[in-house]
């Protein structure tokens, strides 16, 4: 008598483990730090060639789903984010978008890969541009 009931509990106790496993093994892109992380960020016009390409560096930490940091523009070219340090502040959900701020000046949306290079469309000074934004330094492959 005493199995059938011990028996009968077996599927609750499966239950609380899978509900307490589950969360752990939920996707994620694996990009996660404590520490700010180096980035090479580019983005070029979408439409056109009217508009010049820029290029920046970033120091982002991403932590439980934001993301903050710093961008400063490195173009060539004159560019209002030159030498200027921007704050960002950003979202990153479990599927991998993300959406970026730098300042009030840029915005991005776009993906995550696993490798944590950040692409997808920026809004810069009314116009669309194509963003990537890979980690490292400027000069490091």
């Amino acid at each position: 008598m005493t199995f059938f009931k011990s028996w009968y509990t077996l599927p609750a106790a499966i239950l609380a483990l899978a509900a307490t496993v589950a969360p752990a093994l939920a996707v994620t892109t694996g990009i996660e730090s404590a520490a700010p992380a180096a980035y090479v960020a580019a983005f070029t016009p979408a439409f056109g060639f009217s508009r010049v390409p820029h290029a920046g560096t970033m120091e982002l930490v991403v932590r439980d789903g934001t993301i903050s940091g710093q961008y400063t523009g490195i173009s060539v070219r004159p560019d209002r984010l030159n030498d200027h340090i921007s704050p960002v502040t950003g979202t990153l959900a479990s599927d991998g978008h993300v959406q970026l701020y730098v300042g009030n000046a840029l915005s991005v949306n776009g993906t995550m890969d696993a490798d944590g290079t950040i692409s997808g469309t920026a809004a810069y000074d009314g116009h669309l541009y194509d963003f990537v934004a890979e980690p490292g330094s400027p000069g490091q492959r």
